[in-house]
């Protein structure tokens, strides 16, 4: 499969309509049940005579390596656990985040919840660490239990465990289901790491191309929702050669699941009320971490086991080891666009907010335009969103500057927008304009 080294117009922060892509099997990779694994041999591991790390130019350090302190191309350093191989990444900034094929908000409105809590796409920083290969297996967790410093892992009740017609062989060979967040970090420092943070997965996941699936921005409809032996898809190598991370197991991340966990770096101050519907939703299901898994930018929220969630481990790196650099820079993002007439959009949008709330989180923002800071930024009218429809993305329902606005008819990218009946407290989402000087 061709190495992809541009940013995909549909992954931009304000992707054009025809940016929506295929609908199906999105999430064939975690949502659909589970057929029997693959006995495969052992999985590859990186060589130096690797196509996928070799310089792709002159001055180009190229994917699987990194620049040392001298500024020299080195390929990445490689540890071998007894867990399994390990790769150390370079430290590097990268596009995070994910960009929603529509933002349909009906479901919010009744059950208030993030639905695209990957948006918008900003950029992020990773120092250089270490990274397992793949996911943890079934053979390397039992041994840790067998040692005592892992508790036995356990399938909910309404869940078959995924492996259980196989053989002791081939079962231990697919990665470690079936275990709680705790368990995942607790066997994880009790082998010389940790869990690897959001930032730090979804960096080694996408690499700095801003790749949609580690292996490229192209779906791939044949790779199977199923758990199998690790390393069964070779062309599930990220940018830096980690493999798995777009197949096979969904994995926990160290983070506890926040919300509004994108929008961030763009608020000049808090813009949810505590009572708020979003807020009082979030209180009653309690903690949960972060999963990630299929798309990079994506991110999922859980609280315990589950027979598709796995993990793999990180370390840092020990004070005798020099970190590398990433010689490549990230794309650039566009935060706000022009719209229209005398207008900019910002491309975050808020979930499941009341009026209230919505018009805070206008107020709040403050996002840096051609190198200003600019402050100001206000809900739209249902007329101004009807002149940037191409660009404001449905089918919603919105809040507007008077009252709220939906895509009528079957809510296609061209239906027109309406007038929406809404209570003030109903939890809609918001999307914010900037009346731009002349």
């Amino acid at each position: 499969m061709p190495r992809r080294s541009l940013l995909s117009l549909c992954s931009l922060l304000l992707p054009l309509p025809s940016c929506s892509g295929p609908t199906s099997h999105e999430y064939d990779l975690v949502d659909t049940p589970q057929p029997t694994p693959i006995e495969v041999p052992e999985p590859p591991r990186p060589e130096e005579d690797d196509p996928a790390t070799e310089p792709e130019g002159p001055g180009d350090c190229g994917r699987g390596t990194g620049r040392n302190a001298s500024g020299e191309c080195e390929q990445l350093h490689t540890r071998e656990l007894e867990h399994g191989l390990q790769v150390q990444l370079p430290a590097g900034r990268f596009l995070m985040g994910d960009v929603p094929r529509s933002y349909a908000a009906e479901l919010s409105r009744h059950d208030p919840r993030e639905l695209w809590p990957g948006q918008p796409p900003r950029y992020a920083e990773s120092g250089a660490f270490w990274l397992d290969l793949h996911e943890v297996t079934r053979g390397a967790y039992e041994a840790c239990v067998e040692a005592g410093n892992c508790t036995p892992a356990v399938c909910p009740e309404d869940e078959a465990d995924p492996v259980e017609k196989f053989s002791p062989e081939a079962a231990a060979r697919v990665p470690q289901t079936c275990v709680s967040h705790e368990q995942a970090a607790a066997y994880c420092a009790a082998n010389g790491g940790r869990l690897p943070t959001e930032v730090e997965w979804e960096y080694a996941a996408r690499g700095v191309d801003a790749r949609i699936y580690p292996w490229g921005n192209d779906m791939r409809d044949e790779y199977m929702a199923m758990l199998m032996a690790v390393g069964s898809v070779p062309a599930d190598s990220s940018y830096f050669g980690i493999l798995g991370m777009g197949t096979n197991a969904i994995e926990w991340v160290a983070d506890d699941y926040e919300i509004d966990n994108g929008l961030q770096g763009y608020l000049a101050r808090p813009f949810r009320d505590p009572d708020g519907p979003l807020l009082t939703a979030e209180a009653a299901r309690g903690q949960r971490f972060v999963m990630k898994g299929g798309k990079t930018g994506a991110r999922r929220d859980k609280i315990g086991p589950d027979k598709r969630v796995g993990f793999r481990c990180a370390a840092d790196l020990g004070p005798d080891e020099a970190p590398l650099t990433v010689p490549t820079d990230p794309p650039p993002i566009t935060v706000a666009r022009p719209v229209g007439s005398g207008l900019l959009m910002f491309g975050g949008v808020a979930e499941a907010v009341s009026r209230k709330e919505a018009e805070q989180f206008c107020a709040a923002l403050r996002i840096e335009v051609r190198g200003e800071p600019r402050e100001g930024w206000r809900l739209p009218t249902l007329a101004e969103i009807e002149a940037i429809a191409d660009m404001f993305r449905g089918p919603g329902p919105f809040w507007t500057a008077d009252g709220a606005a939906v895509q009528g008819g079957s809510k296609r990218p061209d239906d027109p927008w309406q007038a929406e009946e809404a209570e003030p407290g109903e939890p809609l989402a918001a999307r914010c304009v900037l009346d731009e000087p002349s």
